[in-house]
């Protein structure tokens, strides 16, 4: 297969603004995806929702997180990270997200494998993650490495939204 594309990991005061736009285009599907399915103009009017999510992109960038981005050329096309939680053997993956452009080329599972590579050298046994019920190819891509449903957890994105029941809960060991 030609890549034509890249995987590299975001450091610095300057990593946030880079992902913002791709991390708005996710929400944004999301939010919109819900609204759909629950037949109402919006599911985050008071923007709860959207400072939750986008206040998680500093852990990402501190100490035991990562945030990586798959580029084709120069456009960012992938991001994906980590977070470390409330146990120090676990992190918690987050956003991963292909735009629709880029899909089928094999970048998820490259953002996914080298997340789960870095989460190793972090020292980390097990990764948890949770993700959208409609979500069913991001399900496939996590059971394919292994990750197994669980019950919800504590402080999940989801759980504090409110959105626990729309949301599939896995765990993996590293």
């Amino acid at each position: 297969m030609n890549v034509s594309w890249r995987i590299e990991a975001l450091s610095g005061p300057d990593a946030a603004a880079v992902v913002e736009p791709l991390f708005r285009e996710y929400l944004d599907w999301i939010l919109a995806r819900f609204a759909a399915d629950l037949g109402a103009e919006s599911v985050d009017p008071d923007g709860t929702a959207e400072r939750a999510y986008f206040a998680e992109t500093q852990r990402f960038l501190g100490p035991g997180g990562r945030l990586l981005v798959a580029r084709r050329d120069d456009e960012i096309v992938g991001v994906g990270a980590f977070k470390p939680t409330y146990d120090e053997r676990t992190a918690e993956i987050k956003r991963m997200f292909v735009r629709p452009s880029a899909r089928g080329s094999g970048i998820a599972r490259a953002l996914l494998d080298r997340l789960l590579n870095d989460a190793r050298s972090e020292g980390y046994t097990r990764v948890r993650l949770e993700t959208m019920s409609f979500m069913t190819e991001a399900h496939a891509l996590y059971q394919s490495v292994g990750a197994r449903a669980i019950d919800p957890f504590d402080g999940s994105e989801a759980g504090n939204v409110g959105l626990a029941g729309a949301t599939t809960y896995l765990e993996l060991p590293l």
